[in-house]
């Protein structure tokens, strides 16, 4: 399949660098539907063939079926509940995991804990084997959930039999793997349990497939989530002084926040809770000052050198902030007239839950499931009681909870959910997903079954607020959202009594990596996504990826998709345009990023060189293998990038792209050459592609005085005005990046095309060749990109091979040496 055909499914990706001033920015609210999704090719994949895979989870006969299916289709597979791959030393190409078929009985629910813990087994002995794979392909992880083969949406009639919402825990679980372990390959399988008949089939067809994270199959039909804007509603309800709000958790973070909006701009009478009973007077995160309680911190701290666990020692630490923390924020609330209180109550404990909802009856009017827990480690350093206990605070409370008040007449019941469910969470968040993309689903599952609105709203991470360890590195995925605007979209959502999930995405980071991308269909209208969507779509076909070093991808276009590859003519015959190559080659290396993921800016290409007759289409499209290889070069971030013909296997191009830090554009710098650790993943950097690689030279048809000729219908040409000497200038108005393509989605492009294949016009008309070559191409001030109705000035000598292309303002982009010749390798 083509690069442009595929494109147009994708959701995330690497977006430009967020710098400190945009740390925080406005976010948009989406919805998901269920849409249509094209059905695998009706048999097997050729990679399944010898693959091993190990089937885990599920009912015995059901594990055997799929185990019985995968070896029909080549692989080497079994059914084995121990989570290890009965070969010594040896882990298993994937895992497919049939998850928890038990039928859901709210209270009765918790048989998920063992089939969690099953999974988690499973992935930790896959773990080091996985870790450091270069091949993007191979891997994979596909969990199977029964929500009725909508994901959770548009359950059927009979979802009270036919569902099991528990799913989502290895639906977030899933989409989080691929940030611990680079190259696993992800899906979720969502099927009803009414329908498992077809299922061993539809997972040997699924399998190597990969692009969506999320699938589903009703009557037939396979189905995908899409993200789609829309506004809250209109007010629905109104809240005051009569209403009583329970909020889970509630007594820190952005649960506390919420608190104290609701009862001074409301009046509510809002009740809190907590695991732990307040500090009695007489205690130190109540009894001392600021200047006492440091002093009393680094007591603490000293206790690992009296033999105290470190571990332990941090847990104190944590216990007296949090109280400290606690008491303040209920002492201010008194002081300023807030009816605002604080109960014990363990949520994941359902007679303690029962027991705080009778103690005030029909006065709660409405609630918000807040509580949360994360202890972000990377899971063969996470205890299965950790990420049991991260999971149930969100999963058991919910069901708790809802149980308890499900027969109140409540204004709503707000689920407070994260990204990190929905989108997949950050590295040591896998427990953390899971639990609120089970808690998503429980969600939507409850709504059809209550008199009251049930919502889950997922955020992004809140200006410095709430459980974040680290903020800024939650900055790498995406911006944070501030909390005036937080807590004005919350109170939104509450009076407009919204139903089901809403998710709030703000601009994305540059950790978002390559598998994540293509996880997720999203509408093109929501801001900053058309240009997500162009890095996507020029990410092209992932073949190997070794993060923060190397990456190789086949990159496929077709003219029936792409009328710009008839523009330019070599031998008589269409070709690719050298200025859509080199824009591929800036998008391409934009995916091998520094480990810190440090803001970059383009600041030149050098050492261009571009085989004119391997740019040629053959059979009305083009293949070609692009590899990247980046890291430290005194002081700059240098990504060098090859293209090899796909089908002959000769190089086709070949350049080196510079970047400084976006936040020091004066200076030099960078990090230490370790940043170049192909090797470390058994690959050569210089060679992505091991055994399929060719040589940087290899036997060249004789091409001698080839023509070359353009037909100016999509990239038009420029009129040219020659001054003194053989001085040449133009105004060129760029073609629209729409003009390109015969795509739903189309990509916008980060060099200006129109005017740099004018400028390699104008050099070929002067003197021609079957070889082009630019000594540099400097990025001036930022790269020029016209504002509509405004043109771009190419100014040079095609005789020296000096131009220079450039804006309004002061953005260029100068180039020098470049000139065509016959091939000189």
């Amino acid at each position: 399949m083509s690069a442009v055909t595929r494109s147009a499914s994708v959701a995330t990706a690497p977006a430009p660098s967020l710098t400190p001033a945009s740390a925080v920015a406005p976010v948009h609210r989406v919805r998901w539907r269920t849409v249509t999704a094209a059905d695998p090719p009706p048999h097997p994949a050729p990679a399944l063939r010898g693959a091993k895979v190990l089937v885990l989870g599920g009912t015995p006969p059901l594990a055997r079926a799929v185990a019985r299916a995968l070896r029909a289709a080549g692989a080497e597979a079994r059914a084995d509940d121990s989570g290890r791959w009965p070969v010594a030393g040896e882990a298993p190409d994937g895992l497919v995991d049939l998850g928890h078929t038990d039928s859901f009985v709210p209270g009765e629910h918790h048989g998920y804990r063992r089939a969690l813990l099953r999974s988690v087994t499973a992935l930790r002995a896959c773990y080091p084997h996985w870790q450091r794979e270069p091949d993007a392909q191979r891997l994979f992880y596909v969990a199977v959930t029964y929500l009725g083969g909508g994901m959770g949406y548009d359950a059927p009639d009979d979802a009270g039999t036919a569902t099991q919402p528990l799913g989502g825990i290895w639906a977030g679980l899933a989409k989080t793997l691929h940030r611990e372990i680079a190259n696993c390959n992800t899906r979720v399988v969502d099927t009803d349990l009414a329908d498992l008949a077809e299922l061993p089939r539809r997972i040997t067809h699924e399998l190597y497939r990969w692009g969506l994270f999320e699938v589903g199959y009703r009557a037939g039909r396979r189905r995908t989530l899409e993200a789609v804007p829309e506004d809250a509603g209109p007010p629905a309800l109104s809240l005051d002084a009569g209403d009583l709000v329970l909020l889970s958790g509630g007594g820190r973070g952005i649960g506390w926040r919420l608190a104290r909006t609701l009862a001074a701009r409301h009046g509510c009478r809002v009740v809190v809770t907590g695991r732990g009973p307040l500090p009695g007077p007489d205690d130190p995160s109540r009894a001392l000052d600021d200047e006492r309680f440091r002093a009393h911190e680094r007591s603490l701290w000293a206790q690992p050198r009296q033999g105290r666990g470190l571990a332990a020692v941090r847990a104190a630490v944590h216990a007296a902030r949090r109280d400290r923390e606690l008491v303040r924020h209920l002492e201010q609330a008194r002081r300023a007239g807030l009816r605002i209180s604080y109960e014990v109550c363990d949520v994941t404990d359902r007679d303690q839950t029962a027991a705080l909802v009778a103690r005030y009856g029909r006065a709660i009017t409405a609630v918000v499931h807040n509580a949360g827990v994360d202890t972000p480690a990377r899971l063969p350093k996470k205890t299965d009681d950790e990420f049991l206990s991260t999971v149930a605070t969100k999963v058991d409370g919910f069901v708790n909870l809802f149980c308890a008040v499900r027969e109140l007449p409540l204004k709503f019941f707000c689920n407070v959910g994260s990204l990190t469910g929905r989108l997949g969470g950050m590295v040591g968040q896998l427990d953390y997903a899971a639990a609120n993309d089970g808690l998503t689903r429980l969600g939507l599952w409850a709504g059809p079954r209550a008199a009251f609105p049930v919502m889950t709203l997922c955020w992004p991470t809140w200006d410095r607020l709430g459980m974040v360890a680290n903020f800024e590195a939650t900055l790498r995925y995406m911006a944070a959202l501030d909390v005036g605007e937080g807590l004005d979209l919350w109170t939104r959502e509450l009076t407009a009594a919204t139903r089901g999930e809403v998710t709030y995405i703000g601009p994305l980071g540059r950790a978002l990596g390559p598998h994540q991308s293509r996880g997720y269909r999203v509408s093109a209208d929501l801001p900053g996504h058309r240009d997500v969507l162009s890095a996507v779509f020029h990410l092209g076909d992932l073949r190997t990826n070794v993060p923060h070093a190397a990456q190789s991808a086949l990159f496929a276009l077709d003219s029936a998709h792409a009328p710009v590859l008839n523009d330019v003519l070599v031998g008589g015959e269409p070709s690719l345009p050298v200025s859509l190559l080199l824009e591929n080659a800036v998008r391409g290396a934009a995916w091998v990023q520094p480990r810190d993921y440090a803001p970059l800016a383009l600041q030149f290409l050098e050492d261009v060189y571009v085989a004119l007759p391997e740019l040629r289409l053959r059979h009305g499209g083009i293949a070609l293998r692009r590899s990247v290889t980046a890291g430290y070069t005194e002081g700059r971030w240098i990504a060098d990038v090859r293209f090899h013909h796909a089908d002959t296997g000769r190089e086709a191009a070949r350049l080196r792209l510079a970047y400084r830090h976006a936040d020091a554009p004066d200076a030099v710098q960078g990090g230490a050459d370790e940043d170049r650790a192909g090797e470390s993943y058994g690959i050569d950097e210089a060679d992505t592609y091991g055994a399929a690689a060719v040589s940087p030279r290899p036997p060249h048809p004789d091409t001698a005085g080839l023509p070359l000729r353009w037909s100016g219908l999509v990239l038009r040409r420029a009129r040219w005005h020659t001054g003194p000497g053989d001085t040449c200038t133009a105004e060129i108005r760029e073609t629209p990046a729409g003009d390109l393509w015969v795509l739903p989605g189309w990509p916008v492009n980060t060099l200006p095309l129109t005017a740099l294949e004018n400028v390699f016009r104008r050099t070929a008309e002067h003197a021609p060749g079957t070889v082009l070559a630019v000594r540099r191409i400097e990025v001036k001030g930022g790269i020029p990109v016209p504002a509509p109705g405004d043109a771009l000035v190419a100014r040079g000598s095609p005789a020296a091979g000096h131009w220079t292309v450039s804006g309004a303002d002061d953005r260029a982009l100068c180039l020098s040496g470049v000139a065509y010749r016959g091939d000189q390798r």
